[in-house]
């Protein structure tokens, strides 16, 4: 059971890894709609975002402009 949740989430990190290497082109920061916090794309918080949940940002302004706050651990900038 345990062997079987850790495959599960490795599949579900390498699958949004994807798809943020996909948007990374067009976008810098990723956040939840759930959430307040934005991220880059290869946070490891970001990794639990739920693909429906997942909003985009093309700078950090967007993303202080939409109220969220910078991430605590990936540390990206208030300002680009």
């Amino acid at each position: 059971m345990k062997r079987k949740r850790l495959l599960i989430s490795i599949i579900t990190m390498v699958a949004f890894s994807i798809v943020c290497l996909s948007i990374a082109a067009d976008y810098k920061y990723v956040g939840s709609a759930k959430s307040n916090k934005y991220h880059y794309p290869n946070c490891e918080w970001a990794a639990k975002i739920n693909a429906d949940n997942l909003v985009t940002f093309k700078s950090a302004k967007e993303a202080l402009d939409a109220g969220y706050v910078p991430c605590k651990v990936c540390r990206p900038p208030t300002r680009d």
